[in-house]
């Protein structure tokens, strides 16, 4: 039996990643869309032949007897329609972030939990073949104990000129939480997804707001930018584990887009390069020790996939009851947190405590010392 499948959103996402890759699912069909566009639903169907549109999520939710549903909304419109498919008994496959904000998270997390419907979070890195083999020899004890994380998502000058990334009520912010996001889920997924407690961070905005700032990556109205361009953050974890993450879309490297992920154990470390192109030539480096030799192993033969298509073929097995949800929501949550909880640091230029840890601290309050590895 075809598995029924929702559009909420007819923007570029929705026509670049989703529809495709659901074109190539196993007996996966696109029965209807809905945006609150009319005009651009009734084109998106059009194009898409897709036999029903909608201006309303509610009504096309109302209307169709639906499997599942991708959210491809603007991040600040993820929460609502998410929670009202998780409530008409719809499985939901959401953009990323999560949300812009923790209580939005929470609101969602607990809409799924309520309903007991599938909540998952298109965190598509988790899906590249590499990732797969580096997460399996790290769940094998290959490094050891993961005690740190070093995650980078970084671009020397390509701000996004489409959208409303450059306004934060629309956005959430910048850099951070546009390719950081996927830097950090997909790293504290390789370590272990533990719960994160304490966070010091800073933001800056340096470039995209002039006038000046010349912009390869499209045009938007620099008098309304009020997001960073520029992140770092050091976050301490439950476990005694620790991550320093960077994101930027403009900033002096000489990478025009870098994405290196490096992770340390006790019996190795590892160097993961998601985006890697020339002059980084090997995707992957295992880095281990043999008595007094040092050993560099590089995986060779890794299948090149398209990793959204690849997650999308994977929710549709888990619709069809094959598969178990990888991208968690409860860990998508952990990283929101983390995103506020930057934001906050650097707004108060403190380290701030994560909210729900076990000692009950305020993302507010003054944070306590971290216990460490022993």
């Amino acid at each position: 039996m075809s598995i029924k499948i929702g559009i909420i959103g007819c923007g570029a996402v929705s026509e670049k990643f989703h529809v495709p890759a659901y074109r190539e699912a196993d007996n996966a069909e696109i029965v209807a869309c809905a945006d609150i566009s009319g005009e651009r639903a009734r084109q998106f169907a059009t194009q898409n032949n897709i036999p029903r549109w909608y201006d309303s999520y509610a009504a096309m939710l109302e209307s169709e007897k639906l499997d599942g549903v991708s959210v491809c909304t603007p991040n600040y419109a993820h929460a609502e329609p998410t929670i009202m498919a998780l409530r008409a008994g719809v499985n939901v496959l959401c953009e990323k972030p999560i949300a812009i904000s923790t209580n939005d998270a929470e609101a969602m997390v607990a809409a799924a939990k309520e309903t007991g419907k599938m909540l998952t979070i298109g965190h598509h890195m988790r899906f590249l073949p590499a990732a797969q083999f580096l997460k399996k020899l790290i769940d094998e004890g290959e490094l050891g104990r993961i005690y740190y994380g070093r995650s980078h998502a970084l671009r020397r000058r390509l701000v996004p000129g489409w959208g409303q990334f450059h306004i934060k009520a629309k956005s959430g912010g910048g850099p951070l939480i546009d390719v950081g996001v996927h830097a950090l889920d997909l790293i504290i997924w390789l370590m272990g997804s533990p719960t994160a407690t304490a966070v010091s961070g800073s933001v800056y905005t340096m470039f995209g707001n002039r006038p000046d700032f010349y912009n390869p990556y499209g045009v938007y109205e620099r008098e309304d930018y009020d997001v960073e361009d520029f992140a770092c953050a050091m976050v301490r974890f439950e476990n005694g584990s620790s991550l320093v993450l960077e994101a930027s879309w403009a900033t002096h490297l000489k990478e025009d887009e870098s994405f290196p992920q490096i992770i340390l154990g006790d019996k190795g470390g590892a160097e993961y390069y998601p985006l890697s192109r020339p002059p980084v030539d090997i995707p992957l480096r295992i880095l281990k020790s043999r008595g007094e030799a040092l050993l560099d192993i590089i995986p060779s033969g890794l299948p090149e996939v398209k990793p959204h298509t690849e997650e999308i073929k994977y929710w549709v097995k888990c619709l069809r009851g094959e598969n178990p949800i990888l991208v968690k929501p409860e860990e998508s949550l952990n990283v929101q947190k983390i995103l506020d909880a930057i934001y906050e640091s650097s707004k108060q230029r403190r380290e701030i405590q994560i909210h729900g840890t076990a000692d009950g601290d305020s993302l507010l309050n003054p944070a306590k010392p971290a216990q460490n590895l022993t």
